[in-house]
This record gives C-alpha cells, structure tokens and sequence, in this order.
C-alpha cells in the first residue's frame, strides 16, 4: 500500500513538473518568436564580389525563437566585407544539399565558415558531418549555445563553441548551451563565457539574449576575419 501511495505522489510529481515545463515553453515561444525571412538557398550556390574572400552561412536557432541577434550578426559580417547569408532552422537539410553541391562539383577555394544558433548550432554541425561524405572541409564553424549537438566532425579545421551555463535552467535542453566534443586535438575551443570569459558577458545574459550579444558579435566577427583574407591581399 505505501509503495502504491509513494509511486502515486512520484507520478504526479513528474506529471506537475511536465505541465509547469510545458507552461514556461508556450510562454517563452510567445514572447521569443518572431517572423523573420527565409535565406535565399540561390545564394548557397553563388560567389558575389566582396572585399573579403569567403562565405559564411548562419542558421537560427528552432522557429526563429531568439534569433534577431543572428541577421544582425549576418549584417555585421557583411558591413565587415564577408559575404553572409542567413537560414532558418527548418533549412539546414535543403542549404546542406546546395552547399554540397557547390563545394563538390566547383572548384570553390575562398574559405568556407559555418554559423548556428541553439539548435541551428547543431545543424552546422550535422551540415559539416555531410560535407565529411564528400570530403569537404569547412574553415570555421562556430556554435552559440547549441543544445543537443553532434560531435564536431573530424573534416572541421577549426570549431569555436560559445555557451554558458545557467544554473537551473539547464535542465532544459532549449533554455542552455552546452560543450561539444571532438576526437581531433586542436580541432575544438569550449568557450563557457559564464566562467572562463566574463567579459564577453552582458547584463541579463541568457539563451533568449546570446544571440543578440554585442560583445559576443565582436569576438565572433574578429574570429571569421582571421579565415577571411581580403581579396586584395590574397592577390
């Protein structure tokens, strides 16, 4: 009788932190999601002119949610000479096939850079795992806050992975970023900005706002430059 009363009392534990688990999700998505454009998959297959050699393709996070800071970082690195294309989550699988195809079958040698914001940071990830099949190796891949990533492929020249961690709140997978894994050394940097960066920290910073973080752009667009050479000093 005590077990029957004890699985009782866990059963409708479990069930009351389902539905506040619930409750906080249909609260966030409705003060988090925003329409925002699909990218232009033309644009996976072409090269326009910019002061700086190199692509780079950024995918926001699931439903746009939280994601405004992510065309903003898009602006910043086109203002910065890069071309820069912005996708929704819901585009990773279609951008993959048109990336593949140009990186297969062109002889595309200006740098490749990969973007991903929550779960378009593991989408990048799963986008770079395709290009392994075909032996392509993205420049750069950077993730903010990715929540149930893949480990880094082995094809990737270099991954830069900012998170942070948040206390209670990472027991939800779409509320935290967490650290990747790598099996290549010197592939991988884990950037937990909460602990080892605060000074890339602004205030209120969460999984709503990193993605909008001003000092986070700047690292990141500093990072993306350092793989982007400019046309005219590549000759």
């Amino acid at each position: 009788m005590r077990e029957g009363l004890d699985g009782s009392r866990r059963s409708r534990g479990r069930d009351a932190r389902a539905t506040i688990a619930g409750f906080v999700l249909i609260l966030l998505l409705a003060g988090g999601c925003h329409p925002l454009p699909p990218g232009s998959l033309d644009a996976a297959g072409s090269d326009p002119p910019r002061p700086r050699r190199g692509s780079v393709y950024l995918v926001r996070g699931w439903q746009d949610l939280w994601s405004q800071g992510i065309d903003q970082l898009g602006s910043e690195l086109r203002a910065a000479g890069v071309q820069a294309e912005v996708y929704r989550e819901s585009q990773w699988r279609e951008l993959s096939d048109r990336l593949v195809k140009r990186y297969r079958d062109k002889a595309a040698n200006d740098p490749l850079v990969l973007i991903g914001f929550s779960y378009g940071g593991d989408d990048v990830l799963r986008i770079s795992e395709r290009m392994k099949e075909q032996g392509i190796r993205p420049d750069l891949v950077i993730t903010i806050d990715p929540v149930t990533p893949p480990a880094v492929p082995a094809n990737v020249r270099a991954c830069y992975n900012y998170f942070q961690t948040n206390g209670v709140w990472d027991i939800f997978p779409w509320l935290r970023g967490i650290p990747l894994r790598s099996s290549v050394p010197g592939q991988l940097v884990n950037v937990d900005i909460r602990r080892e960066r605060p000074d890339l920290l602004e205030p209120n910073t969460s999984h709503a706002t990193i993605a909008g973080n001003e000092k986070l752009h700047r690292e990141i667009v500093h990072r993306v430059l350092a793989v982007c050479p400019s046309r005219r000093a590549a000759g």
